[in-house]
């Protein structure tokens, strides 16, 4: 079954690319809407490259056509009817946490209206007999037992919907070279496929539970709405073409999903993660894979992990109040670390089965799992 379409907001008028919602009061990509965030937030003068006029790159021109485009500050706004439809962030040393804190929120709710959509759509997912949701999300939603082929489209458009997400929260990401792009994105999609269903099912309260009673978590968000318990795997990839190719495929992603829950369960149990907090972790653990690409990539992580740290020391001591967090800020390192050695382990295993033809190659698991991309397909 093909995935619904999405909403359709025109060409952003700045760069010309697909715009995905209204930022600053224009139809616009996250990307240029980021970029216009930043170049009001920091009062920079910019002035144009020698070879403009009109290249891309001009961060000048750029900001002429945000501006040409109608784009106004929060302080016009303010006098509009309706919500600011872009966040600032309300403490001038955590600029980068709340910006990627929103993006984030953003990311989310559009997969969320598509994975709804879809899911509606299909026969083919029974519900599950854990409705539990986390209380902090508002939108009410079934929730299904997760299947191969409906949740591999899932994780797809998740995928497609990624390179505005990180473009907007990176400027750096704008102007990647498609190999170090295609690597980036890899890295946070199992990033977040290995981590954030666990995250999600701890705020339901439901791992507080099961781990008060000396039980092993058995379950987890495999998407927004799908879950499966550890007990019956089996039901993921029933009929599916991967377990058809190879029963081996079965019982090796269950055993590197309970590695991941092994890693990464205790520590969540322990933290209690707010949402800023699990940002913070991502970001950490994605620039520290990600530095691994080349030297470029290296300096850029280096400087963002960095940032992070650095705002994270803001956070608890200035909006968090914590007169000691030093422990708390080790465990999130280590938390960092446990995600990140989850996340390349799923990835290794998965590329050693795409080797021997288990994926169908035209598939988005073998496509995600490459180690490098092909010139002639689009990212995703």
């Amino acid at each position: 079954m093909e995935p619904p379409a999405t909403t359709n907001w025109g060409n952003c008028p700045v760069c010309g690319g697909p715009a995905v919602g209204t930022h600053f009061g224009v139809h616009s990509c996250r990307a240029c809407a980021a970029f216009f965030r930043r170049a009001i937030t920091s009062k920079k003068r910019y002035s144009c490259y020698k070879e403009c006029p009109e290249i891309l790159d001009c961060k000048k021109c750029r900001f002429d056509r945000c501006l040409a485009a109608g784009m106004i500050t929060p302080e016009h706004l303010r006098y509009q009817d309706g919500p600011i439809p872009t966040v600032l962030t309300t403490h001038p040393h955590i600029t980068l946490l709340h910006r990627l804190l929103a993006n984030y929120k953003d990311f989310y709710r559009e997969r969320l209206v598509f994975e709804q959509a879809y899911l509606e759509g299909t026969d083919q997912l029974e519900p599950s007999p854990c409705q539990l949701r986390p209380p902090d999300e508002s939108q009410h939603f079934t929730v299904h037992i997760a299947k191969y082929e409906e949740t591999t489209i899932v994780w797809k458009v998740a995928a497609q919907k990624a390179i505005p997400f990180l473009s907007s929260s990176f400027e750096e990401v704008y102007l990647m070279e498609d190999q170090d792009k295609f690597i980036f994105i890899q890295n946070f999609i199992f990033l977040l496929y290995c981590c954030e269903g666990f995250y999600r099912a701890a705020k339901t309260g439901h791992l507080q539970i099961i781990m008060a009673n000396n039980q092993q978590f058995h379950s987890f968000f495999l998407t927004l709405t799908t879950t499966f318990m550890f007990d019956e795997y089996y039901i993921l990839y029933e009929g599916s073409e991967p377990a058809k190719r190879s029963p081996q495929v079965v019982r090796t992603a269950k055993a590197y999903n309970e590695q991941c829950r092994d890693l990464v369960v205790p520590i969540l149990d322990r933290m209690g993660l707010t949402e800023i907090e699990f940002i913070a972790v991502l970001v950490l653990a994605l620039w520290s894979m990600s530095s691994e690409t080349n030297h470029e990539m290296t300096k850029i992580g280096d400087s963002y992990r960095e940032l992070v740290i650095q705002e994270l020391h803001v956070l608890y001591r200035d909006e968090f109040q914590l007169e000691n967090y030093a422990t708390r800020l080790g465990e999130l390192m280590t938390l960092a670390n446990a995600m990140q050695m989850s996340a390349s382990q799923m990835l290794s295993e998965l590329q050693f089965l795409d080797f021997f033809d288990v994926f169908d190659k035209k598939s988005f698991t073998s496509m995600i799992v490459r180690t490098t991309k092909i010139k002639e397909e689009p990212m995703f």
